[in-house]
């Protein structure tokens, strides 16, 4: 495997949280609790490495990859997985983190006592690996009978089956996590899994993106040419009966043609983008744990919509406060400086380490729901646009594992979607949102001797 694919499937990231509340930890037990939660499921068959930064070793950067990818690479299989390579990567990005020390945690149902096991082949792989630049690297292990420190052996410290996992479940970082509303899924493709929308309405939103499409490609074909040439699809010469009805037909008939195909195909991006702010106008009302009830309609529409690039610009728009104007501009097609200005300034929000912010949560979140809601009811081949808007939202909140899962997703309906190879880059390369890099001090979980108030999710 190729390390920089390893974002696409295996490597969870989460960072600073913009909204931080303050948790109280002390102990191992509290940091292989936080994991989980980190990562948003229960790792299994897995290695994590953790990096510990600054004097309060606040917890930084936590990764995960199969023990499969930190298999050496064999001889007779030179396009396999290279597990020197995946051990390498990772630390790479746990020293580019401002690592001072590093935790590495095995998870595995195997007997990692076995030296040829491939669990602990994987585990003291990636162990050495980190031993060069962070000398004092932690190990652990936790199995389905306990969890223990990986070389200890000391019975009464670490008995052979573990300490008892409930010990885990209750620590204190867990009890707060739980009163936060956290979840922890049972698989990673549990915690990604979209379940797909009724029949009965995944039809309904089918036909309606199917006529919204029909009508945006025959107003397109209808406007002018970009250098200002004729309508793509020339009217045909007028028959008999209309010369004598007095049908206008030349030059000046198809520009009007053209010119108000353009305005209806206005019309059409400010309705699209109208059916997305209803739609979060619903999204932002619903509370935690309640169903997010839309139009099957108005899904259909907007996903359709999505696949054109102004009214997908323009959702990414609305995603900042203050932008409403700027955003049905865009959606219209009236494309100036200032829109270009407004545009610039939403992504440098996004990107720039100067002038990054967090995203606002009310905001962000509806727009996840009603992203997922367009995923669950159109065919797989509308998608990738509402793919690549979930990735972006997860990575501008700090979700790595998330916006490298779904950006895997938008990759896999349209390998050649350039924003989203864009944004595979950053998320392969580590690159975190502008907030988050302009604010790298401010971590969210300490793993000490003694107990600390540090900033968590």
């Amino acid at each position: 495997m190729n390390p920089k694919d390893i974002t696409s499937k295996n490597l969870g990231r989460r960072s600073a949280a913009p909204n931080a509340t303050v948790v109280r930890v002390a102990g191992p037990e509290d940091l292989l609790a936080y994991i989980p939660y980190r990562l948003g499921f229960e790792p299994a068959e897995s290695v994590v490495a953790v990096s510990l930064t600054g004097p309060r070793q606040r917890v930084g950067l936590v990764a995960r990859v199969d023990l499969a990818d930190l298999r050496l690479r064999q001889p007779d299989d030179p396009h396999g997985p290279d597990g020197a390579a995946t051990a390498r990567w990772l630390t790479d990005h746990v020293v580019a983190d401002g690592a001072d020390r590093a935790v590495v945690v095995l998870y595995t149902a195997t007997d990692p006592t076995a030296p040829s096991g491939a669990a602990r082949r994987a585990v003291d792989l990636l162990r050495a690996r980190l031993e060069r630049r962070l000398p004092g690297t932690e190990a652990w292990l936790v199995a389905p009978t306990g969890f223990r420190a990986l070389d200890c052996a000391d019975p009464m410290c670490c008995p052979a089956q573990g300490r008892p996992l409930s010990a885990l479940k209750g620590s204190r970082v867990a009890a707060h996590m739980v009163l936060e509303g956290r979840i922890v899924a049972g698989t990673r493709e549990e915690r990604y899994a979209l379940r797909a929308a009724p029949e009965q309405a995944r039809t309904q939103a089918r036909r309606a993106a199917a006529r919204w499409t029909d009508t945006y490609r025959r107003l397109l074909n209808a406007t002018r040419f970009p250098d200002g040439g004729g309508p793509i699809d020339l009217p045909t010469p007028p028959r008999r009966t209309e010369q004598r009805q007095g049908v206008a037909f030349g030059p000046r008939a198809v520009e009007a043609q053209a010119l108000r195909a353009e305005r209806e195909l206005g019309d059409w991006g400010a309705e699209s983008l109208g059916l997305w702010r209803s739609a979060m106008r619903v999204a932002v009302d619903v509370r935690p744990g309640q169903p997010l009830t839309l139009s099957p309609v108005d899904l259909g529409k907007i996903g359709a919509a999505l696949a054109d690039t102004p009214v997908r610009d323009a959702v990414l728009l609305s995603l900042a406060p203050g932008t409403e104007e700027a955003a049905l501009r865009t959606a219209r097609r009236e494309v100036d400086g200032d829109t270009d200005a407004a545009t610039g300034a939403v992504m440098a929000r996004i990107v720039d380490p100067e002038q990054g912010v967090p995203p606002d949560e009310a905001i962000t979140r509806a727009a996840r729901h009603v992203l997922e809601a367009v995923v669950t009811h159109v065919p797989r081949n509308r998608r990738a646009p509402a793919y690549l808007l979930l990735a972006l939202v997860a990575w501008w909140r700090g979700d790595g594992g998330l916006a490298a899962e779904r950006v895997s997703d938008a990759l896999g309906v349209d390998p050649g979607y350039r924003l989203a190879l864009l944004l595979r880059g950053a998320i392969a390369g580590g690159v975190p949102p502008g907030w988050v890099r302009r604010e790298q001090g401010s971590r969210q979980v300490t793993h000490s001797g003694e107990p600390e108030e540090v900033a968590a999710v």
